[in-house]
């Protein structure tokens, strides 16, 4: 790729055309584009480097990887859209996201680091995304804080699978190049052992939640050397000498996270994730056990059934928010599909067709399973307390996937209560787009 921005100003492949830079990293370039046709529709686009792609290698690696990025369709995964060449210009159309990296949000703290119940939604949200592509066999191998983006709800998107390997790949590129950032890298990965695996994801993480956290690295140094003997055999730093406000347990998370040897760590992503659910779930009953003994002090009673409640109508809250959101992606997906069996049927190209109607089948399968379900959890929040369900329902939310949906449930629980209709398809779908969620 040349120095000189060539491409601003270009329309590719007659419907996208190129509006700015968005920015540049080791691999190419990143470009703001939008739809020919349809303006509001934005895309990032990637442009590989021209000496990267002159290797009939790293071209071949270029397709397979794409392939493999392709399969991936998360919430929290930065969906690639299409992966093709014009010339000698390679390139990957991926969901445009309007946020901030992590990174750029970590450096706006000025080294102060984000709050706990910030920093630990976004963790969470990485963890699931990065658990749904080892379930893949995908490993990313290069998770930091620049490959993740922040979009204006909150929610945590990974990018950047581009030097993603299958987890039977190797760690380092034909030419002998060791792939990845120094001061994420496992120390599996640093040493290149030939036995890394998704726990190198999951140290990766424990990297950027210590960032997060402290506002500065594990490990840092003036070269690759340095970084890497500090991986290899420095003991892990607390993240309290840095940030005094970080709790003793999510300390430890990070702690085990680091550990030098992967069966030390967390044994994937989920494990991680589920680790710091736990520690939110109980700082949330301590909240509500301090409130209740204030309440019994002052002469109030309060029923002790109604006190064990609240972790459960937390839990089914959480529960209502991911049926909704799954509704939601699958409608999202189900029109992406529909315009390429459009598009199929116009060229003439029977098999693909076919394709996308199998997988429009599947997502209206999927929509009307999600549908049954979050009507299920409405139906069972009417055997809780009236009082302490409305509590939970209006307390505030920290984690961003979950307080975007809450008034929804908020509203389907009381028309239910009023009415006992329960939420259907179209009244679900009405509310996708308040969601962030693109259904037409």
């Amino acid at each position: 790729m040349p120095n000189d921005d060539h491409l601003i100003g270009q329309t590719i492949r007659s419907n996208l055309f190129i509006k700015a830079k968005l920015g540049e990293g080791g691999m190419g370039r990143v470009y703001l584009a939008e739809n020919v046709a349809i303006r509001e529709k934005k895309y990032a686009v990637k442009v590989l480097k021209r000496e990267l792609t002159h290797d009939p290698s790293f071209r071949q690696r270029f397709y397979d990887e794409a392939r493999h990025q392709a399969q991936l369709d998360h919430p929290n995964i930065v969906q690639m859209l299409d992966y093709f060449h014009v010339g000698d210009d390679y390139f990957l159309i991926l969901e445009y996201v309007d946020g901030p990296s992590l990174s750029d949000l970590i450096d706006s703290k000025g080294g102060q680091g984000l709050p706990e119940k910030q920093a630990l939604p976004i963790m969470t949200g990485m963890l699931a995304g990065l658990n749904c592509a080892h379930e893949k066999a995908i490993l990313h191998r290069d998770v930091k804080s620049s490959n993740v983006l922040v979009d204006k709800s909150g929610r945590a998107r990974l990018t950047d699978f581009g030097i993603a390997l299958q987890a039977d790949g190797l760690s380092r590129t034909a030419e002998g190049r060791i792939i990845g950032t120094p001061e994420y890298m496992s120390p599996e990965q640093l040493e290149d052992s030939g036995s890394i695996d998704h726990r190198s994801d999951v140290y990766s993480a424990g990297v950027v939640l210590f960032e997060m956290l402290a506002g500065r690295l594990p490990f840092q140094g003036d070269s690759f050397q340095a970084v890497q003997a500090q991986q290899l055999t420095s003991p892990v730093p607390d993240p309290r000498a840095f940030n005094p406000k970080v709790g003793k347990r999510v300390a430890e998370m990070v702690r085990r996270a680091l550990q030098k040897s992967p069966v030390d760590r967390y044994q994937g992503c989920l494990q991680f994730q589920k680790a710091i659910e736990h520690y939110q779930r109980r700082g949330a009953w301590k909240y509500w056990l301090v409130s209740a003994c204030v309440l019994i002090a002052a002469g109030v009673y309060v029923g002790k059934s109604m006190i064990l409640d609240v972790p459960l109508i937390r839990d089914a809250v959480r529960t209502a928010s991911h049926d909704y959101n799954i509704f939601c992606r699958e409608q999202q997906s189900l029109v992406q599909h529909a315009n390429g069996k459009r598009i199929a049927d116009l060229a003439g190209f029977s098999e693909e067709s076919e394709l996308f109607s199998k997988r429009i089948e599947a997502n209206r399968a999927n929509m009307d399973n999600s549908v049954k379900e979050y009507g299920g959890v409405i139906s069972h929040l009417s055997k809780f307390n009236h009082w302490t369900l409305d509590r939970v329902l209006n307390e505030p939310d920290p984690e961003p996937n979950t307080a975007q949906v809450r008034p929804l449930v908020a509203a389907d629980y009381n028309r239910f209560a009023t009415t006992r209709a329960l939420p259907t398809r179209q009244s679900m779908l009405g509310q996708c787009s308040s969601l962030g969620w693109k259904t037409e």
